[in-house]
């Protein structure tokens, strides 16, 4: 089995897969970052409870906590006997890394990208039952990866095989926090769509300004950055949010719930290795 971990701000996702076939998620919340003897320790615990019986033969992980790292690796040697790769910009990728700063590129961001890319993007068009889709180089297609959770990002793969970028934006949750916490009178309100995109009270005029704001805004995001590409890209939408954006807007081709989970896993097989 393989095991990947997405390591965040408030929480930790893992996936358990075999070969290629994500069979079990999970999600661990607050786990420490501060000694490194007892943060180990508390991972290898909340770990443990979901691994179970499973063997664990390789284990990956992305983290926008720079802490939590050292704690997360030592407890997956000590729990599985398995090497683990921490996911960096400077290893082996399926793309050509063409950002300025990869230094600050999120990794999360990195396989969210090499996941859309590998399964959609690289050879496949959208089509990832035909046999030959991958040794056809003339069937690749640009990507578009769409992230929306607490953040909304986007991560932009040429069908040249080249990492252009992408955009960070903020998700339905930071723009509520930022009306309620940031004035004076508006109200906290449920993220939920109003009947009437025209509000006709304050609560309803707050969430159609946050809900509505949020599909329109992420329609026009992609149709900027797609105007920026050859081609016509694939949009993958992966996420808290993204079945709000699949069940809204016709241009998302694919809803991959654990996108990131996977782009860990390709980025540490050989589906990393070659970019056509």
């Amino acid at each position: 089995m393989i095991l990947t971990l997405d390591i965040g701000n408030s929480a930790v996702k893992g996936g358990l897969f075999d070969g290629d076939e994500l069979v079990s998620v999970f999600r661990a919340a607050g786990l420490p970052i501060g000694d490194a003897d007892t943060a180990t320790e508390t991972w290898d615990q909340a770990l443990r409870d979901h691994l179970e019986d499973a063997v664990v033969e390789q284990s990956g992980l992305v983290s926008v906590v720079p802490g939590a790292v050292g704690p997360a690796e030592q407890a997956l040697r000590a729990l599985t006997g398995s090497a683990v790769t921490v996911v960096s910009p400077e290893m082996p990728l399926p793309f050509e890394l063409a950002y300025e700063t990869p230094q600050t590129l999120g990794t999360d961001r990195l396989a969210a990208a090499a996941a859309a890319w590998v399964r959609f993007g690289r050879g496949g068009a959208l089509d990832e039952d035909s046999p030959n889709s991958a040794a056809d180089a003339s069937a690749h297609r640009s990507v578009l990866a769409v992230d929306a959770g607490t953040a909304v990002t986007y991560e932009v793969v040429g069908r040249e095989g080249v990492y252009r970028g992408g955009v960070i934006g903020a998700g339905p949750a930071l723009v509520q926090r930022a009306l309620h916490g940031g004035t004076a009178q508006l109200p906290d309100v449920p993220l939920s769509f109003p009947d009437d995109p025209v509000g006709r009270s304050t609560q309803s005029a707050l969430q159609s300004g946050i809900m509505w704001g949020f599909v329109d805004g992420v329609r026009g995001m992609i149709d900027r950055l797609a105007a920026t590409l050859p081609d016509d890209p694939v949009v993958v939408a992966t996420g808290g949010w993204s079945r709000v954006l699949t069940d809204r807007l016709d241009r998302v081709d694919h809803a991959v719930p654990h996108l990131v989970l996977d782009g860990v896993r390709v980025l540490m097989g050989d589906d990393s290795r070659g970019s056509g």
